[in-house]
């Protein structure tokens, strides 16, 4: 009985998770980011080498996984026929997800011919760039009297584990973990921290954060250790509260 059960949920679930198209994210996570953060797209490895996420070389039918940090054909529609081309860089985020960079969205949505589903993602973050109306960039006006102290405190943070980041990169990440207390220890390619701080969320769900010496030069770890913000208006305004404490409102006068 128990097998027909299976069998029938099994004939229930497949076609949907075979014909669902992926649903389109956006993260920057620093110099763990692969390539400085170009263009391109990292998914799940059972995504890859699927009607969604193939070579562009696959013949008809048969679709071949992509290799990493090359050319990869990527489908945004249920039937896989409204596709692009653009760099993979690897698995990253849950299942059944294109997770871009902020470099992705501003080569794809300068364009009139791009798919249906990455024009209104395109659409949608240029609707919540404007939640950031009336409010100063601090990371593009630092000398704002608004955010003077608030650059300063990111700097400083940045400043003190930056050399903490190079130092595990250069000795291997088991090297600099193997005299330190967890709270001290860190993971994910030395960019996140060892024990799980962020959180909790909504549902109680707690992360390892991000750390301030993995973003780059001039981008700022944001509020929960998800992304490094960047300045970047339509990508900080799509993580949220991850970065709006650096879009401080302006004074009313």
């Amino acid at each position: 009985m128990l097998s027909k059960v299976l069998f029938f949920v099994l004939l229930i679930i497949t076609p949907f998770s075979l014909t669902a198209a992926p649903k389109l994210t956006i993260y920057d996570d620093g110099r763990s980011c692969p390539a400085n953060c170009d263009a391109h797209v990292v998914v799940h490895r059972s995504l890859n080498g699927t009607k969604f996420v193939h070579s562009p070389d696959s013949g008809d039918g048969n679709p071949v996984a992509c290799k990493m940090n090359t050319a990869c054909e990527i489908c945004f529609d249920d039937n896989a026929t409204e596709c692009l081309i653009t760099q993979y860089r690897g698995s990253g985020p849950g299942k059944n997800t294109f997770d871009l960079t902020p470099a992705f969205y501003q080569e794809w949505c300068a364009k009139d011919e791009i798919p249906g589903a990455l024009k209104s993602k395109c659409l949608a973050l240029q609707q919540i760039e404007r939640k950031l109306d009336g409010r100063v960039n601090c990371i593009k006006e630092p000398d704002n009297t608004l955010c003077v102290a608030l650059i300063a405190a990111a700097e400083q943070a940045q400043a003190l584990d930056a050399p903490k980041y190079e130092q595990c990169l250069q000795v291997s990440q088991e090297t600099y973990n193997s005299d330190k207390q967890n709270a001290d220890k860190r993971q994910h390619h030395c960019a996140y921290e060892f024990e799980s701080n962020g959180g909790p969320n909504s549902r109680g769900l707690r992360w390892k954060r991000l750390l301030p010496g993995a973003c780059r030069q001039g981008t700022y770890v944001g509020r929960d250790g998800l992304d490094c913000c960047s300045g970047v208006a339509f990508a900080d305004a799509a993580f949220g509260s991850e970065c709006i404490h650096f879009y401080p409102k302006m004074s009313l006068r």
